[in-house]
């Protein structure tokens, strides 16, 4: 019976111990360790395996990195895995050609179905995971949407927005543009009907969206 070679991919060594411990248990599982994507390359170049398993903090760039580059030279079916996963992680990693992604809190049984499940065509990617990378699509596609309505407003009036966005007020919008605080205010009124908006706090949260910031939070200007 051919056995399903494993790259353990990560830079701490009592983890890849760990789990190659575990999978080497298994009779159909062959594991191989790697600490670096200069390993990982190494390791490809002796013998490609079937399934990489790689920490998202994988010196020197960083799983995702790897994983973009891995795709142009194997055929390898790559996992990307992290203890603390988010959305936009997961939907990176994936759009950057990883097959799958795991949490690292996932049980030894649910390791061992994950990746038989791998060998049988299924992609490994748990409920939550699954969510995850649903909720980011649905937050990309949000975004697109409110760029493309932003595209309503002319270059002065984006500034505008940027600053309101920000929590400054007319008179210092006026001073940042060197305008007048009557031509702020228009600029405002202007960016709130042509948006449909309701308010500047409204106008704030789409300007997030559009460019992404989602709960990152502004510094806003201090008062002059």
């Amino acid at each position: 019976m051919r056995r399903t070679r494993i790259l353990v991919a990560d830079p701490l060594r009592i983890f890849r111990s760990g789990v190659r411990n575990l999978l080497a248990r298994e009779s159909d599982f062959e594991i191989v360790e790697a600490g670096s994507l200069e390993d990982v390359l190494d390791a490809i170049a002796d013998d490609s395996p079937d399934i990489a398993l790689i920490d998202l903090e994988l010196p020197p760039y960083g799983g995702v990195a790897a994983v973009q580059r891995l795709a142009r030279k194997c055929s390898t079916y790559m996992i990307v895995w992290s203890f603390e996963p988010s959305r936009e992680t997961v939907l990176e990693a994936v759009r950057s050609g990883a097959h799958g992604f795991l949490h690292k809190e996932i049980s030894a049984e649910g390791l061992v179905r994950a990746l038989r499940g791998v060998v049988q065509g299924e992609a490994p990617l748990s409920r939550d995971l699954a969510t995850l990378m649903i909720d980011a699509l649905h937050g990309l596609d949000e975004q697109q949407r409110a760029r493309e309505r932003m595209g309503v407003l002319s270059a002065r009036e984006r500034e505008v927005l940027e600053f309101v966005a920000q929590g400054a007020r007319n008179k210092q919008i006026a001073e940042a543009l060197t305008i007048s605080e009557f031509t702020a205010k228009r600029h405002v009124q202007n960016i709130l009907q042509k948006l449909d908006l309701s308010s500047r706090r409204a106008a704030a949260t789409f300007y997030e969206t559009a460019c992404g910031i989602g709960d990152k939070p502004f510094a806003a200007l201090q008062p002059a």
